[in-house]
């Protein structure tokens, strides 16, 4: 086994190799957010968002943080699917976003015209919360996205997951499926069916850290599942079984980020992106 990406952040040296000075060159999707959604005039951009970042890295040497992986806007890349979540929720259905860190993937949905009413984040930290309102500067805007502070491991009966039953149509999970075990992934989809509404065409949806193998790879002490699509697919089977419910899994590794430069000598090349759409049949 091979250890890779923290559950709680390096440190020392090693959260220093994570750490680039700038973000150098700014994808168009997320610069656009946060001149004509933030208002951040365009030459203060770059500033700002190094700003935020060293704020952010004070409690957070995640990876996702020192590499201003954030402004990856991880959902809107995926074009197709994209479109036909924009269709579904100018139609008037729901979004919650587990994990949703700073809630940049919300902030792009609403700044493509989906109404915020219909947009939920939850995340265990609220300084992620917080944070995600100084970048976006849209704490008091009304109406807003909901941003609530939930641990998706915890009882569906604590909060705030009661008040949350089935009430969306659509779950996405960016970037957070490769925190747990595998009994914890197993639990992190069943409060997924319990955050869907119950019935065919509810939908989950998500990007992690993946292999083209399907190994179990040692991270901070925890042996995680790298699926690819054969090892998803019999992940969201057992959940299914537990559940009384019935997916369609579409998934794929692929090549969407890459994190081999030469500094991370723990990362090894079979480290990919695991892309995933699970659609409920019955």
């Amino acid at each position: 086994m091979s250890c890779s990406i923290p559950l709680s952040g390096y440190e020392g040296e090693q959260a220093l190799h994570w750490f680039d000075p700038t973000p150098g060159v700014i994808p168009w999707p997320a610069r656009e957010l946060l001149e004509k959604y933030a208002g951040i005039p365009e030459e203060d951009i770059e500033k700002e968002v190094i700003s935020l970042r060293n704020m952010a890295w004070k409690t957070f040497t995640y990876p996702c943080i020192g590499q201003f992986e954030f402004l990856e806007l991880q959902l809107s890349t995926r074009t197709r699917l994209y479109h036909r979540v924009l269709s579904r929720l100018y139609s008037g259905q729901y979004l919650i976003d587990m994990g949703c860190c700073l809630g940049q993937d919300l902030r792009k949905l609403a700044f493509d015209g989906v109404l915020p009413s219909h947009l939920v984040g939850v995340d265990l930290h609220p300084e992620f919360i917080e944070l995600g309102y100084d970048l976006f500067r849209d704490r008091d805007r009304q109406p807003g996205i909901k941003m609530l502070v939930g641990d998706i491991q915890a009882p569906v009966d604590a909060e705030p997951w009661p008040l949350l039953k089935h009430g969306f149509d659509i779950v996405n999970f960016s970037m957070i499926l490769h925190a747990f075990e595998h009994d914890e992934q197993a639990v992190m989809l069943e409060k997924a069916v319990h955050v869907l509404r119950d019935e065919p065409g509810a939908m989950m949806m998500g990007t992690a850290c993946g292999s083209r193998d399907g190994r179990v790879s040692c991270w901070s002490g925890k042996d995680i599942p790298l699926h690819n699509a054969e090892t998803f697919t019999r992940l969201v089977a057992e959940v299914g079984e537990r559940t009384g419910t019935r997916w369609q899994v579409e998934a794929e590794v692929d090549n969407g980020f890459s994190m081999h430069d030469g500094k991370r000598k723990w990362v090894g090349p079979h480290l990919k992106r695991l892309v995933f759409e699970i659609t409920r049949l019955e």
